[in-house]
């Protein structure tokens, strides 16, 4: 996280945090419920949300609720298409595919994970991109493995209050250079950071034994390296 300049500008930082609000929301808002749960007078959101509906990254509908309008879209497309990161993950993702394991492909942003792949047993690769609900970081094993390389000052911005409980879990990941989770029924989660400094981190989950951790962490590491090729023939 860069640094806030000396003189940033609040308006702009809050017209952001509508918008994501916005984004966020399972369903379309209304100016006085979202100004209420941001702490906004219902004037100033009406001015936010207005102003970004004319831009067209929101939209009103009929009802005056406002969502996600086409530019949000385009703001996407576009960016996955200048990263090429998902079209690598279609490519090099599907092989990290086995019998009961999830596969995940997630990016962090303050406190949560935004899943770009997500393949679970049985489902078409196809139906992999952009179709899982975002997850608190600190309980992801790919959070954890992304906020392992986040400086003190962002992890007390955005965890406020959890620092102490946060910080022997990610002096853990440090260690050993990727992020386990163990959850009940004998699952498994396992992470590793993709890029240097981090874009993403990737995952593989289900029920493992001890003997396949390090192979499966080969694997991972092979992979999220394959993601950052620009030239994915080197790693067929």
């Amino acid at each position: 996280m860069q640094v806030l300049p000396a003189q940033p500008n609040q308006s702009l930082l809050e017209g952001l945090e509508v918008l994501l609000a916005v984004a966020r929301a399972s369903e379309p808002v209304r100016v006085r419920a979202l100004a209420r749960k941001m702490g906004l007078t219902a004037t100033r959101m009406q001015r936010y949300l207005a102003t970004l509906a004319h831009q067209g990254l929101l939209m009103q509908h009929p009802d005056r609720r406002y969502g996600v309008g086409p530019g949000i879209h385009a703001l996407s497309a576009i960016s996955l298409s200048a990263s090429g990161l998902a079209n690598r993950a279609m490519e090099v993702l599907p092989a990290l595919s086995g019998a009961g394991r999830v596969v995940a492909l997630g990016v962090l942003w303050r406190e949560t994970v935004s899943y770009l792949y997500f393949n679970v047993p049985g489902r078409a690769v196809a139906r992999s991109l952009g179709r899982e609900a975002d997850d608190p970081a600190r309980n992801s094993v790919i959070g954890r493995a992304l906020l392992a390389h986040a400086s003190p000052e962002r992890i007390a911005a955005d965890f406020p209050g959890e620092e102490a409980d946060l910080h022997p879990l990610l002096d853990e990941v440090r260690q050993c250079g990727y992020a386990r989770i163990d959850r009940e029924g004998g699952e498994m989660g396992l992470a590793v950071a993709v890029g240097s400094p981090p874009i993403a981190g990737l995952a593989l989950s289900g029920c493992f034994c001890e003997s396949e951790i390090k192979g499966l962490l080969s694997r991972l590491r092979e992979a999220a390296e394959a993601l950052m090729a620009p030239n994915l023939e080197k790693h067929a």
